[in-house]
């Protein structure tokens, strides 16, 4: 796909845009917090000879973040996996066509997902879930990843599919500007 000309972005699609480098950013702090907590949990079990309860929940929790949270900046990088052994053997045209439903399918999906995920986050968070080890991890905190990571994720889909209406106009030979068609 094309990359488009910023000047010409719809503020909403900037904001998403941001909300999406803001989520890139705190998935990669979660990997980093993941490696620091095992590392330490290391340490400190192998030198100082003393259990740990933490860590591994920790970085379990962390890695979901950067999973759910990463998603949206992947996406908007187009850092998905493609494969290209067919496709790459298909028209502008074709590719054009499949990329744009593939992006409604997704979209669909990550709505669905999300949606789904704010109902758990509300049962934990009206339920008072906790975590069944001895830390006792309040589960509103990590199930929030979820629909928060989904719901900007299909946002950033919105963005991809306006890309694709896009590509398919420029691959038609219409030339859109000022949303007037010339």
């Amino acid at each position: 796909m094309a990359k488009q000309n910023t000047s010409k972005v719809h503020p909403v699609y900037r904001i998403i845009n941001t909300l999406s480098n803001i989520a890139g950013y705190l998935s990669a702090l979660s990997i980093v917090i993941a490696t620091l907590a095992i590392t330490e949990g290391v340490l400190v079990r192998y030198i100082l000879r003393t259990p740990t309860i933490w860590q591994v929940e920790l970085a379990v929790y962390m890695l979901m973040c950067a999973t759910f949270l990463g998603s949206p900046w992947v996406l908007k990088e187009k850092g998905h996996i493609n494969i290209q052994l067919i496709t790459s053997r298909f028209s502008q045209k074709t590719n054009a066509i499949l990329n744009l439903s593939t992006s409604f399918i997704a979209f669909a999906f990550c709505v669905l997902v999300a949606w789904k995920g704010w109902i758990m986050w509300y049962e934990a968070y009206e339920g008072g879930w906790v975590s069944e080890s001895l830390w006792s991890v309040p589960l509103v905190y990590p199930y929030l990843t979820i629909p928060v990571g989904m719901s900007l994720t299909a946002l950033q889909f919105l963005v991809t599919i306006h890309e694709c209406v896009q590509e398919l106009k420029d691959v038609n030979g219409e030339v859109v500007q000022s949303g007037v068609k010339e």
